[in-house]
C-alpha cells in the first residue's frame, strides 16, 4: 500500500478555502482512503457536469495543510465519468481538427489503428518546451496542427491528443497526477498523460515523456521513463462551487485556492511504503 502525502510548500499566508482533487481507480491503482492534517474538511465536492471529486478544505493562516492518500498498486477500473460528461475548451475539437482527424485516422480503420495513427500525428507535431501561451488557452476549442513542429509541455501535448482522439471518435481522457523518478521519494504534482478506451488499444500513453527524455518512438508504456506515477485528477476546465460561486480550474495539480483566479499553491508530494 503506497502512501502519497501532499502538502503546501510553505505555511499559508492567509486563511482561505482550498481545493484538492480526490484520486480515482485505474488499471494500475486502487484508491483506498485519505487523512487531512492542518486543515478542516468543509465538504467533498464534484465538478459541474463531470465526475471528478475534490476536497474542499478550510485552512488558517500559518497552517501547512497536508493530505495523505492511501493507494493500492493493484488493478482497478477507470470510472465511467472520465470518458463522459461535459468537456472544456481544451478537450473540445474544432471543426478543423475533426477534418484533420478524418484524414489522419478515418473511421474505416480499426479503433486500435486509429489510436496509433493519432499518436504518431501528435508525436510529429510537438517538441518538448514551454510556450508563451498554453495551447488552446486563447481559444474556445482546440485547433488543428496541420503542419510544423510546435513547442509544448505535457499539458499542451496531451490536451491536444485528447481533443484529437475525440475528434476521431475515440474515447479519451486527460489525466494529471504526480510522477516520481526512479529512486526518488519527492516530487511535485503537475505531470499529465492521457488514456484511451478503444478495442484492442493500450490505454496509457505519455507522449511528452518520450519527447522530453528522448526515449525514441512513442510506445504505450505506463512509465516510459522508469519511476512511479499516481493519478490524481481527470479532465481540464473543471468547475467547482466555491463560497462565492463557481470557480473554473484550467487543470488540477495540487492545492488550489477555491476563489476567483483559482491560484495554485506550490505543492510538495512525497511517497512512502512502496
Amino acid at each position: 500500500m503506497a502512501t502519497i502525502r501532499l502538502s503546501t510548500e510553505k505555511p499559508m499566508d492567509q486563511s482561505c478555502e482550498l481545493l484538492l482533487a480526490l484520486p480515482f481507480d485505474t488499471p494500475e491503482q486502487r484508491f483506498k482512503g485519505f487523512e487531512v492534517e492542518e486543515a478542516a474538511i468543509v465538504s467533498v465536492v464534484t465538478a459541474q457536469g463531470r465526475g471528478q471529486q475534490a476536497l474542499r478544505l478550510a485552512a488558517r493562516a500559518g497552517a501547512r495543510p497536508q493530505v495523505r492518500f492511501e493507494v493500492e498498486e493493484a488493478p482497478g477500473d477507470f470510472p465511467e465519468w472520465i470518458f463522459a460528461g461535459d468537456r472544456g475548451r481544451h478537450e473540445t475539437p474544432s471543426d478543423d481538427l475533426v477534418a484533420l482527424m478524418a484524414e489522419t485516422a478515418p473511421q474505416r480503420l480499426a479503433p486500435a489503428e486509429r489510436v496509433t495513427r493519432i499518436v504518431r500525428h501528435v508525436e510529429s507535431r510537438f517538441a518538448y518546451g514551454v510556450r508563451d501561451v498554453g495551447l488552446g488557452d486563447d481559444s474556445d476549442e482546440m485547433g488543428a496542427l496541420w503542419c510544423d513542429t510546435h513547442l509544448g509541455t505535457c499539458v499542451d501535448t496531451h490536451s491536444y491528443a485528447v481533443a484529437a482522439m475525440r475528434a476521431a471518435g475515440v474515447e479519451a481522457a486527460y489525466v494529471s497526477g504526480v510522477f516520481f523518478k526512479e529512486g526518488t521519494v519527492q516530487s511535485q504534482p503537475g505531470h499529465c498523460w492521457f488514456v484511451v478506451r478503444a478495442e484492442d488499444a493500450p490505454h496509457h500513453w505519455d507522449i511528452s515523456h518520450h519527447l522530453k527524455y528522448d526515449l525514441g518512438p512513442v510506445r504505450p508504456l505506463f512509465n516510459p521513463k522508469p519511476g512511479f506515477r499516481f493519478a490524481l485528477a481527470a479532465g481540464r476546465d473543471l468547475v467547482f462551487e466555491g463560497a462565492e460561486g463557481p470557480v473554473t480550474f484550467g487543470r488540477l495539480s495540487g492545492f488550489h485556492i477555491l476563489a476567483a483566479g483559482a491560484a495554485k499553491l506550490s505543492t510538495v508530494a512525497q511517497v512512502s511504503n512502496r
